[in-house]
């Protein structure tokens, strides 16, 4: 595991600016994890908002748009934490909100 984060980190730092630097992140830390979906959100400083900053997954017209509050919806809940949430059914957690639009499906 060690090694695919090394990994990534220097293709990371190998990238032109930030879109193609989160756009390596989520396609590499999907593959890594095996996955069919992953997603960064950052906080957008103007709206206090987390918005969808880059999936690989899910419908990526939602980048820039898709957005939660902190603490809305699972996503909400890391950031709200600051820490990460594992969880076996996450449709199941009484948290978890699906953004319409970005083609998320029921997921374990």
């Amino acid at each position: 595991m060690l090694d695919m984060l090394r990994a990534i980190v220097q293709e990371v730092n190998t990238a032109e600016d930030l879109d193609a630097a989160l756009n390596i992140i989520v396609r590499r830390v999907r593959d890594a994890m095996g996955t069919e979906v992953c997603s960064v959100y950052m906080r957008d400083p103007k709206s206090d908002r987390l918005v969808l900053s880059a999936t690989e997954g899910l419908n990526k017209s939602g980048i820039g748009t898709a957005s939660l509050e902190e603490g809305q919806g699972l996503v909400g809940q890391v950031a709200e934490r600051e820490e990460p949430v594992n969880l076996e059914d996450a449709v199941a957690h009484p948290s978890f909100q699906p953004i319409p639009g970005i083609g998320e499906e029921p997921f374990s």
